[in-house]
């Protein structure tokens, strides 16, 4: 609204209301756009219902088109009385209701439409692609960026069927038939203060006539567009058809389609070569001997040389909630010694993974007080790596192999000065130790296709033992989501590795007894972070049974010690086994006096044979590895990862070409006639068409890519330079193809110039294009914490409805309202600022630089000169004060006039100049830097992986 604020009704602003009416009527249709995402991701939950007879599929598709046209059109309501009043449209009761009728008709229809294209898309790439396809057509038939008349004959069909182009149409006619336009002195021909009198002028507007500067709105749109007034409810009544067909037909596809309803997942193993081929023979061979050695069924090859002791005192976690702090470990005492699987357990929200991030240093948030400390010593910035930490959740790269995920953990976490020889060989080690031989090269995949929960789990803690911690292994909760069997497996894993000397601190949830019993000891904490108990648990758990026995919990030996404890100290739906609090009780037994003791015997016994006290070199670096090894190791990983997406690459450029394509069809063989320079600028202005297409992508694959740097940053794998710099050089061969892919037709189809001094420069325009569409795309998603939320920032996605950055820029770069027409404050700083207005300066100069104008018939202005003049004599004044165009005869009375000579006189009236094109791609090129610093900055100093 305050861009097109108070819109006259003059020539000058005849193009301008046009593009408003345009923008007004797109901004609304595309809104429907992030129904395409909601329609494919609730196919699932319409299945279910369907299999459970609770509705037909057709019943959810009915009612919710009508539920959500009436949120719908209360904002689009209130969208048109702020657009339509600001703007100064016509001041009509039925022309403001007939604006709004039409954009919430191209609502509708886009909706039911987006809607059929999510029901026949077994999956969103095939979505993206297909909805491309359409609204590039929709979008150039429309008949604001190329008329009716001038399309293609072979494409003038899709406008009939097209709901934007009969709903602009529409608008068009609403508002242009209700107005007569005063010519301004600018669009007069000719002007000047030789020119007083109208009849021997006229304007240069489409539909203008000689002898009056009144232009009549109906002739402007019959001219300009072949829109006339009986098309306005004929065409509506075309966009009604259309959606009761649109409607039908979602109606019908939702009943017969079935995508969605879930198969069957598969795992898919890289091709091998001859390495791997020798490793899983090797692998083979050691497990099938295994399995003759049944007496070394409970050991394990791999000797962890795990020497060091983990204490904590006194422990105390404070974090910060709306008026205050808020306590979450009280006074808790512990330690883990090499060789000893721990149990942490407790009820939910007792504080167990809380402990756990505590200790493992790996909270960011709240305030820590007590002693943590390694053989006596607080640990140092080493710790983080020195130790491993297998989270809940397990976070993969999805396109590694099994044993590629392990070598990168290897290769990045365990000491540089090791032989990569020597690192190789102990990821086979770990491979066998996991029983993962059979799974050695197969694909990680997503959670949804790819490896097992169980596997993936196994991947989780065999990425963290290949790094060969020299401390301890934390786990959290390992057999959540697992069966009984699976779980069983894992924990027995767990006590091979204990039994080979490492120091395991795990959560666990409710264990059955079988589980329970490979468990040393147990650090037992209730609500509030407060210890319960700590100490062995014995055979059959007489240890444990003990305690409690001689604090009034008797068990039976029939139950499972697990429960019971848990249900004895009021964790449970049971009250709790006596009066006295049980944390109490621990603070007051001989169990904790003996605790402390202990914490100080295993100090003292550290320090006296200098445990902690030497480290080397490579211990007192913050990451194991070099800059340069850090980059090589991710920059293969990301390239790899790139190169195994390939619904990634395809999607994008399949977009560029189809993009590329339809425009260069649409604007075939372009002439050098003075509806010809609009139309170059219209094809050029597709260019901006791309960082929509990329930033889609882009943001979505950051997201993910950095879910996996934040665990792997946690445990001080690589730099955040590493990581951003790795993400963006991935890009950037795609990049490059993607931009050639889309120059080639949208350049040479329409007819451009074809010397390398424009060519070349045209190109570069839009492979920097395509670059600042990249680091935009994750600039924004580095200073979000969701794909949702840099969504909403960014553009019309399927996870968002709000295009608000690409909708301004596209705005404020001078196509849809050229600058001298802008609002001052707008044009002062917004329109400079625009990063599409260098691309669009300097790409149209050098398109339209020197180009001769031949007007066709239909586009000269005929008008008379003075009976004792000929048409020179007449003009001549107005040529020699610099005016644009030219006569088609100097000679006759009768003259007829062509507005431009030449394209610079074109692009001259919006303020741009041949001479600073290469100003214009410079300066387009710091936009991209700015992105590049935004992005570096959010990545080193936001973490929204808050803990």
């Amino acid at each position: 609204g305050t861009l097109y604020l108070d819109l006259g009704k003059t020539s000058a602003s005849a193009f301008s209301k046009g593009g408003l009416l345009f923008i007004a009527l797109l901004f609304n249709a595309f809104q429907a756009f992030s129904e395409l995402g909601g329609t494919m991701t609730g196919r699932s939950i319409v299945n279910k219902h369907k299999a459970y007879a609770f509705h037909r599929p057709s019943a959810l598709w009915i009612a919710q088109i009508f539920v959500d046209q009436v949120f719908a059109a209360s904002q689009i309501l209130l969208f048109c009385i702020i657009v339509y009043f600001m703007t100064n449209l016509v001041r009509d009761a039925g022309a403001f209701f007939t604006f709004f009728l039409m954009i919430l008709s191209g609502n509708i229809g886009m909706t039911l439409f987006f809607r059929i294209i999510g029901c026949v898309s077994p999956d969103f790439d095939y979505a993206i692609k297909f909805a491309v396809i359409v609204i590039t057509l929709f979008v150039v038939t429309s008949g604001y960026i190329i008329q009716y008349a001038q399309e293609q004959v072979w494409l003038r069909w899709i406008f009939w069927i097209n709901i934007l182009g009969l709903s602009f149409s529409s608008m068009m006619m609403n508002e242009f038939q209700r107005i007569d336009m005063e010519c301004t002195a600018d669009s007069l021909i000719p002007s000047g203060p030789e020119y007083t009198n109208i009849d021997y002028q006229v304007c240069t507007l489409a539909g203008s006539k000689a002898g009056t500067t009144l232009v009549s709105g109906s002739d402007y749109v019959a001219q300009g567009f072949s829109y006339y007034p009986g098309d306005l409810w004929r065409n509506w009544g075309i966009v009604l058809a259309l959606i009761i067909f649109f409607l039908f037909l979602n109606v019908a596809l939702g009943e017969l389609v079935n995508f969605g309803m879930g198969g069957n997942a598969a795992t898919i193993f890289a091709k091998p070569n001859k390495e791997r081929k020798a490793l899983n023979e090797k692998l083979t061979a050691k497990r099938d001997a295994r399995r003759k050695d049944r007496s070394n069924e409970e050991g394990s090859e791999i000797n962890i040389k795990s020497e060091s002791v983990l204490t904590w005192e006194n422990l105390n976690y404070d974090v910060p909630v709306p008026g205050g702090t808020r306590r979450l470990l009280n006074n808790v005492f512990g330690y883990v010694r090499p060789g000893e699987l721990t149990a942490l357990m407790g009820a939910s929200g007792a504080g167990k993974t809380t402990l756990l991030d505590v200790l493992a240093a790996r909270k960011n948030i709240g305030v820590i007080h007590g002693d943590i400390l390694v053989d006596a010593i607080a640990p140092g910035k080493e710790f983080q790596r020195s130790t491993s930490y297998a989270e809940q959740l397990d976070v993969h790269e999805p396109t590694q192999t099994v044993r590629e995920a392990f070598r990168f953990s290897a290769e990045l976490r365990q000491p540089y000065h090791v032989p990569m020889e020597e690192r190789y060989a102990y990821v086979e080690e770990i491979i066998s130790l996991l029983e993962m031989e059979a799974i050695a090269d197969a694909i990680i995949g997503t959670p949804e296709f790819g490896l097992t929960v169980e596997q993936r789990k196994r991947v989780t803690i065999g990425v963290e033992l290949a790094a060969k911690p020299e401390l301890m292994l934390f786990l959290d909760e390992p057999t959540s989501g697992l069966d009984s069997q699976s779980a069983f497996n894992i924990v027995r894993f767990l006590k091979k590795l204990a039994a080979s000397g490492q120091a395991i601190l795990c959560t666990i949830h409710q264990p059955n007894a079988a589980l329970f019993e490979n468990f040393d000891r147990l650090l037992l904490l209730q609500r509030g972070g407060r210890t319960v108990y700590f100490g062995d648990i014995g055979k059959d758990a007489h240890v444990l049974r003990s305690y409690l026995e001689s604090h009034g919990a008797v068990a039976k030996p029939t139950d499972n010690i697990a429960e019971f404890m848990l249900e004895a100290i009021g964790a449970g739906s049971a009250p709790r086994v006596g009066n006295r609090d049980w944390a109490d009780i621990w603070e007051d037994s001989a169990e904790l006096a003996d605790v402390k003791e202990t914490i100080i015997r295993l100090k003292r016994e550290r320090q006296s044979v200098g445990g902690g006290a030497n480290k080397s070199a490579d211990l007192e670096r913050e990451y194991a590895s070099p800059f340069t090894h850090q980059m090589k190791t991710v920059c293969t990983r990301m390239f790899r990862s790139y190169w195994r997406s390939p619904n990634y690459l395809f999607t994008r450029i399949f977009s560029h070409v189809a993009v590329a394509l339809i425009t260069g069809l649409m604007y075939l063989n372009l002439d050098d006639s003075r509806s010809s320079l609009q139309n170059r600028v219209f094809v050029i202005f597709q260019v901006t068409v791309l960082p929509a297409l990329i930033i889609t992508q882009v943001e979505v694959m950051y997201h993910i890519k950095r879910a996996l740097f934040f665990r792997e940053q946690s445990s001080k794998m690589y730099s955040p330079f590493v990581f951003t710099s790795s993400v963006i050089l991935a890009e950037m061969p795609y990049s490059i193809m993607c931009a050639v892919a889309f120059f080639l037709p949208l350049y040479f189809m329409p007819g451009f110039q074809t010397e390398s001094s424009r060519a070349g420069y045209q190109f570069l325009m839009v492979l920097i294009t395509e670059i600042f569409a990249v680091t935009l795309g994750q600039g924004l998603a580095s200073i979000t914490p969701s794909p949702y939320i840099s969504a909403q920032l960014a553009l019309l996605t399927k996870l968002s409805s709000d295009p608000f950055i690409i909708i301004i820029f596209a705005l404020f770069c001078g196509v849809t309202i050229p600058p001298p027409q802008m609002p001052t404050f707008w044009r002062k700083w917004l329109y400079e600022l625009d990063p599409f207005t260098r691309l669009i300066s300097g790409m149209v100069t050098t398109a339209l630089h020197g180009v001769e104008v031949v007007c066709k018939q239909g586009e000269l202005n005929a008008f008379s000169a003075p009976s004792n003049m000929t048409c020179g004599e007449y003009m001549e004044p107005f040529f020699e004060r610099g005016g644009s165009g030219y006569l088609v005869s100097n000679s006759t009375q009768d003259c007829e006039y062509c507005a431009y000579k030449v394209g610079d006189e074109f692009y001259g009236t919006f303020g741009m100049s041949f001479d600073h094109r290469w100003r214009d791609l410079g300066i387009f090129i710091c936009f991209i830097g700015s992105n590049l610093i935004i992005l570096m900055t959010a990545t080193r100093f936001l973490n929204f992986n808050r803990r």
